[in-house]
């Protein structure tokens, strides 16, 4: 499987739209300057197995989707075999974040810690949900839970030591 550690997913194929070859991506950037025309990015498949370089030919914001129309892709066949790819582009060319601000991938692997200093499990994945961001996390048992990556409950985080000092809410983490 390819090395994705040096790679940050901004979007992914949901649907053709239209009949010229355009991509409805769903954005998982807040930077929509990402999805510019002539930008490089690199295309993964579902289970990570295949990559594609390509270039954005075009894009523009269609409701809280992007079209983009890619170079070389040209009819909506060619966007349909594609669909759930992801849209990906170097770490190097990710923005700079400011103060408080994470990339999503930077909170995998971080344990959650309790006032009591007690390791309330380790952070499988961090994606976008209905109501925001939130956090998959395994417990030393191996159960799942999740929590919302939300400031009243995640106080702080430490990406040298690893560790996000929470306060959870009570039973969050229960069976």
């Amino acid at each position: 499987m390819p090395d994705t550690s040096k790679r940050i997913a901004v979007g992914v194929i949901r649907k053709a739209h239209g009949v010229r070859g355009e991509a409805s991506v769903e954005p998982w950037t807040d930077s929509p300057d990402r999805f510019e025309a002539d930008a490089k990015i690199i295309l993964v498949s579902p289970d990570g197995r295949e990559t594609r370089n390509g270039q954005i030919e075009s894009a523009r914001t269609h409701g809280d989707r992007v079209l983009i129309k890619f170079k070389g892709i040209e009819t909506p066949e060619d966007v349909q075999r594609l669909r759930g790819w992801t849209i990906e582009i170097p770490e190097a060319e990710a923005r700079s974040l400011g103060a408080g601000e994470y990339f999503l991938h930077d909170l995998t692997g971080l344990h959650l810690i309790d006032a009591q200093g007690h390791d309330r499990g380790e952070i499988l994945e961090a994606y976008e949900g209905g109501g925001g961001v939130l956090l998959n996390v395994r417990r030393r048992d191996g159960k799942e839970y999740e929590v919302p990556f939300a400031q009243e409950i995640c106080k702080e985080i430490d990406l040298k030591k690893k560790t996000i000092a929470v306060e959870l809410p009570e039973g969050i983490d229960e069976d």
